[in-house]
């Protein structure tokens, strides 16, 4: 039995429980000292010390101990291979066609299959310059209708009728497999966990080949996600991270950690540079940036100009988990007060000076779960946008919203916007919980009111 010494490690990088585990299910490993850590460091980054929890509420207990055993196993299955098949051939027997994007024009030519809000933002442009694009469409791919799928699961029949298959041409070349759901489920970029040869065998040495004879690109597959744990993305470095969203191809994880087409990339001390969601708060040089600048985010707007303000953290423990309290104080300004978990998670928001809020506020944010901006009257289109468990909101001067407010929430009951006048389209679409509805003064709604 591996000593002490090798189970403290493991405790110290992903927690009791997972140690404890760990030691019930491979006493055979670890009679073979420093085995087993050696195996679980070049497999998971232990940026989250929450893998225990997240195996066991995926119910992958077994898949994850076959999974470990075969690490050690010399040898691999019998993989069944379909030699001298094209890619086009190949999925043709599968039921899809397969077409190489080789302009914009191409891709925006399959937009049309995507429900508005969830098209990929491979639409927004300029994919081609640093990736080779196909897109694969099952051939009854119009008969599969998204409205018959109201529980979306990532490799059901609609999400797998129409895939994105991209290599990026710089940095290793890696896949990714893009979903028709896109981010209306978990991990749209990794279908099939980036393993094509699940979509039919053969079709990984097929794309390889094409890939080295026509763009001299040498296919790399350290990061196909072969376990398929909820919430975690093998990077490029052949290792399992947590992450709490993908943005663009970018993952921001638990850690202070973002994963990008050049692999993993750990933020400064946290004492310098904090991830918050999708945002860097960088303190030393009292600033608020993204990662990818591509990411326009009207959360950033009141938060500019911090040179003269004053920053300041606080840890405190929430639920049994570590957070911070970050406030932001402008001159003689009320703070802006900012809540974040260990994750790196916005859990919570609160500024008395907005008064406007533009477009795209905190629009990819997930985990946000109290907001309150007492004066804040008119808010543009696709506030809080993908966020599903937003149960505390105050707005009470709040008098006009634009499109998509709210439109993936699903747990709010109480709505009470006293001062609410007019309303865009597809207010509160998805949300099916509300108990109290509070809108004396409303004067005009737009089309699909709470989905209607």
């Amino acid at each position: 039995m591996a000593d002490s010494k090798e189970l403290k490690r493991i405790k110290k990088k992903y927690g009791e429980k997972f140690m404890r585990f760990c030691r019930e299910i491979f006493p055979t490993i670890l009679e073979h000292d420093g085995r087993l850590e050696e195996i679980l460091s070049l497999t998971f980054a232990g940026n989250s010390r929450t893998l225990y929890e997240d195996i066991v509420n995926a119910g992958l207990e077994a898949d994850f101990k076959n999974y470990i055993y075969s690490k050690i196993d010399v040898e691999d299955p019998d993989k069944k291979i379909i030699a001298g098949k094209s890619p086009y051939e190949l999925l043709d027997e599968a039921g899809y066609v397969l077409t190489e994007c080789l302009t914009e024009e191409d891709i925006q030519g399959f937009k049309r299959y995507y429900k508005p809000g969830e098209e990929l933002c491979t639409f927004d442009g300029g994919r081609l310059n640093r990736c080779v694009v196909f897109f694969a469409v099952k051939k009854n791919a119009e008969e599969i209708k998204r409205e018959n799928f109201k529980n979306p699961k990532r490799e059901d029949k609609y999400g797998t009728s129409v895939m994105g298959i991209q290599f990026n041409r710089d940095g290793l070349c890696t896949v990714s497999i893009k979903n028709r759901y896109n981010h209306a489920v978990n991990n749209p970029d990794a279908t099939y966990g980036n393993d094509l040869d699940r979509i039919v065998p053969g079709l990984t040495e097929s794309f390889a080949t094409l890939l080295r004879d026509k763009y001299n690109l040498i296919l790399n597959m350290t990061h196909i996600d072969k376990l398929n744990i909820p919430d975690y993305v093998v990077a490029n470095d052949g290792k399992y991270y947590k992450y709490n969203m993908e943005i663009n191809g970018n993952y921001y994880c638990p850690g202070n950690t973002i994963i990008s087409a050049w692999g993993p990339r750990k933020l400064e001390d946290p004492e310098s540079q904090i991830l918050m969601d999708y945002f860097i708060l960088d303190i030393k040089n009292k600033e608020l940036k993204v990662f990818d600048t591509r990411i326009k985010d009207s959360f950033m707007d009141d938060l500019q100009d911090l040179q003269d303000a004053k920053i300041n953290i606080k840890k405190s423990r929430k639920d049994g988990t570590e957070c911070k309290i970050i406030t932001i104080q402008k001159s003689n300004k009320k703070p802006i007060t900012i809540e974040i978990d260990d994750n790196n998670q916005i859990l919570s928001y609160e500024n008395y000076e907005l008064e406007q809020i533009e477009n795209d506020f905190l629009k990819n944010s997930r985990s946000l779960m109290n907001i309150s901006l007492p004066n804040v009257k008119n808010i543009g289109d696709n506030f809080l946008f993908y966020n599903e468990i937003l149960s505390n909101v105050y707005l009470p001067r709040l008098e006009q919203v634009g499109n998509n407010f709210l439109l993936a929430n699903r747990y709010l009951k109480e709505v009470d916007f006293p001062s609410l006048r007019r309303i865009g389209n597809d207010f509160l679409w998805y949300n099916t919980e509300i108990e109290s509805l509070y809108l004396p003064n409303l004067m005009q709604v737009g089309k699909r009111f709470l989905g209607r």
